[in-house]
């Protein structure tokens, strides 16, 4: 395959993963080159990594053997799908922050829309709903209510919607989990890893991490490096580790779960896709202290200019979702 398209393909993938409600692996099928993703990233394993270690053992031929174990592994492949899809998110990622800043709930309004007809796709994948796959939905959609109220009770009553987390231990191994999960989410078809990070609420702060790091890096050049580009710089290493775990492990827990509880695992999804509506909502009291803003409670709309945008923008969001739904059916 041409090595641009294969880097635009990335790029493309990298977009999707990185909006709430689009799906990186629905685009990768559409792109007809999802059979070839998921081989390659299925014959990643203790294999690959025993022979990545073995060139430090300074063996004869263990560097010949690392590099026929990155043609078993189809390395080229990913390492350029990835570069793509990391360019994407470098890309996006300041403008989705800006956007949060400036425009509050017309963004949030086209996050719900995304979100909430990115749910029909994995209605659609569900054969037969009973009591069991309802009673998981409806759990799975109350813990992520009940975490989203936990976070505004841990802020004193308001919840960071798009600043950067404070740094510890736990928000760490929080970035640790949350890029396992997420980063397996990614590659399933009709899931989106980005809203999982949504749901579990570090998607507007990891957002925010990458901007701040960004932007810290010409001062490396300078000599200098801040504290706070030392924090952002070892969450993005951490959340890097949780990805990787993710798809040498939870992406194998993932398609075993889909294999013998496809339903249950399913409605699990689709519950955390309906609680995570709840934190989407657009109207909000917000809170400003300092140069940080809070959403507080939620509001009714008042008939007004912002309402009509956000309802306009929530349409172009449902839109999207719709036309990406098609696209896959016709190519598919």
């Amino acid at each position: 395959m041409n090595l641009l398209r294969l880097f635009v393909n990335g790029f493309l993938i990298g977009i999707a993963n990185i909006i709430p409600g689009m799906s990186g692996g629905t685009l990768a099928l559409v792109l007809g080159i999802y059979e070839r993703l998921i081989s390659s990233l299925r014959n990643i394993g203790l294999q690959t990594i025993k022979r990545l270690l073995g060139i430090f053992t300074f063996k004869k031929n263990a560097i010949d053997t690392f590099y026929v174990e990155l043609r078993r592994i189809d390395f080229g492949f990913l390492m350029i799908l990835g570069v793509g899809a990391a360019a994407a998110v470098l890309a996006s990622t300041e403008l989705i922050v800006y956007l949060l800043d400036s425009q509050h709930d017309a963004t949030y309004g086209f996050f719900f829309g995304l979100v909430l007809t990115s749910i029909l796709i994995p209605v659609r994948m569900l054969r037969g709903f009973g009591w069991r796959e309802l009673l998981i939905l409806l759990v799975s959609g109350t813990l992520i209510v009940f975490i989203e109220e936990m976070k505004k009770n841990a802020a004193g009553g308001a919840s960071v919607t798009g600043d950067s987390l404070e740094m510890s231990i736990g928000t760490l191994a929080i970035f640790f989990g949350c890029g396992a999960i997420a980063i397996s989410a990614m590659i399933l078809p009709g899931v989106s890893g980005s809203f999982l990070l949504l749901a579990f609420g570090i998607y507007f702060p990891l957002l925010t991490t990458i901007k701040e790091f960004m932007e810290g890096i010409p001062t490396i050049f300078r000599g200098e490096i801040s504290q706070l580009f030392f924090n952002n710089f070892l969450t993005l290493v951490v959340f890097a580790l949780g990805c990787l775990l993710g798809l040498l492990a939870f992406t194998r827990l993932l398609n075993y779960l889909l294999d013998r509880y496809r339903n249950l695992t399913i409605s699990f999804l689709i519950g955390l896709m309906v609680g995570s509506l709840y934190g989407l909502w657009p109207f909000r009291n917000t809170l400003k202290v300092g140069d940080k803003s809070y959403d507080t409670s939620h509001l009714l709309p008042q008939l007004d200019m912002n309402l009509l945008v956000t309802v306009c923008v929530f349409l172009i969001g449902c839109g999207v979702i719709l036309g990406f739904s098609r696209l896959e059916k016709e190519t598919g």
